[in-house]
């Protein structure tokens, strides 16, 4: 799965007109205690996700999207989506508005029942139970990415593409189907936040908790 810091030159992007795509979004949040900077780098980051999109279009017009936690469509999932991050809210609005389809990503049940083992996870330390949980929330994450999987395999036609947003520790877990063409978008802020991260302990509220 490329990453896509460089967009895509248009010679290139006939080779991919034909194909199935996504393309893959990193979901950072902002916490309600982010500092100054970091607001600034989050800005930025979405900014210039929303510029790589826009010229990785030239590959293929988004006319899917996916977004992690969504197992409801339409005004429900936007309100969802508004509750967290207004800035991907604009961005997924104005690609609805050019012609795309905002379409759930999860199964309730599955979902439901991993986010509870999540859930559980972070509140026990004795390392028999933490064992003991992390089997079950394993299996849970097991079926999540195989339904996500199918959910992509079934809405992406040929010469389609479709928008995938996911925390990145995420999309660690998913397979895509062999005849999928992925590009992961990685404009240069997400750099300046894995800077921010690593070099500040107030860094940590850039993963969601």
């Amino acid at each position: 799965m490329p990453e896509v810091g460089k967009v895509i030159d248009k010679p290139d992007a006939s080779a991919y007109k034909k194909k199935k795509k996504i393309y893959f979004v990193r979901n950072l949040y902002l916490p309600k205690n982010a500092t100054s900077e970091y607001k600034e780098i989050f800005k930025r980051y979405w900014n210039e996700v929303e510029e790589h999109l826009e010229k990785l279009e030239v590959a293929g017009k988004i006319t899917k999207i996916f977004c992690e936690s969504l197992y409801i469509s339409g005004n429900d999932a936007m309100k969802v989506i508004g509750s967290m991050n207004e800035k991907l809210e604009k961005i997924v609005q104005k690609k609805i508005d050019a012609g795309a389809e905002l379409l759930p990503l999860e199964s309730k049940e599955i979902f439901s029942v991993y986010m509870d083992w999540y859930n559980c996870l972070m509140h026990v330390r004795t390392r028999a139970v933490v064992d003991a949980i992390q089997k079950f929330l394993d299996d849970e994450i097991r079926k999540r990415f195989e339904h996500i999987k199918s959910v992509l395999r079934e809405n992406i036609s040929d010469g389609e593409a479709g928008l995938l947003i996911m925390r990145e520790e995420d999309r660690e877990h998913l397979h895509l189907p062999d005849d999928i063409e992925a590009f992961v978008v990685s404009p240069p802020a997400y750099d300046d936040l894995l800077t921010f991260v690593s070099d500040r302990d107030s860094g940590k509220e850039f993963w969601r908790t």
